[in-house]
């Protein structure tokens, strides 16, 4: 690529196509295009989007780039099979830590991302069912960091319920873009400790959007 073609460029173009709420692309040392992610809304077939990044690549900035390398995914309705998808890095869990001071409480998630570490951390009143929903908000933030720029992970729900004689933990989470809402779900039994059951419910919920992430 072009010293004077900036990819901030490109992604900007594609997101000006017809359905495309966010793009990301990733380009090797020498500034040659490796990998497009792009998340897109139900309104076009994802092998359309594909077709419409080459042609207007080509068009605005005399780039060719093989189909291969451009991945898509819909909002709003079940994925078709996306182009050239990449392995998705999938963050597990390392800890958590409740902190409860003076009715406040602080909650801490500690994830990993392929070989990056990320941290964060929420605060709020310690009742009972504010607890557990700090433990979402945490895990969210965490991945802030990977998610693509104009993505947003919102918590809507937590709850620990019984199941066949089993706790399990309950998460609902809403994926919110350009193109629109998506509510999305998770569980994970209760093994050893509810806030971890509950960190890893946040992440069955979201795992299936975490192929559009950001470097890690």
């Amino acid at each position: 690529m072009s010293q004077a073609i900036s990819l901030s460029s490109c992604e900007q173009a594609i997101k000006q196509l017809t359905s495309v709420a966010a793009a990301r692309i990733k380009a090797n040392a020498e500034g040659e295009i490796e990998e497009i992610h792009v998340l897109a809304g139900p309104g076009r077939n994802p092998k359309q989007v594909v077709r419409d990044i080459e042609a207007v690549l080509e068009a605005q900035f005399g780039l060719q780039v093989d189909h291969k390398k451009i991945s898509v995914a819909q909002i709003g309705e079940e994925e078709d099979e996306p182009a050239a998808a990449p392995e998705a890095v999938r963050p597990k869990l390392v800890g958590v830590t409740l902190r409860t001071v003076n009715a406040r409480a602080e909650a801490k998630v500690e994830l990993l991302a392929g070989e990056k570490l990320l941290e964060a951390s929420t605060q709020g009143p310690a009742s009972s069912y504010n607890k557990l929903r700090l433990f979402v908000d945490a895990t969210l933030k965490c991945l802030e960091m990977l998610t693509l720029e104009g993505c947003m992970f919102v918590v809507e729900d937590v709850a620990l319920t019984q199941l066949a004689k089993r706790q399990v933990a309950l998460v609902t989470v809403s994926l919110v873009t350009g193109a629109g809402e998506e509510q999305l779900a998770g569980c994970a039994l209760v093994k050893h400790d509810d806030r971890e059951a509950i960190v890893k419910a946040t992440l069955d919920a979201v795992n299936r959007k975490l192929k559009f992430i950001r470097d890690v």
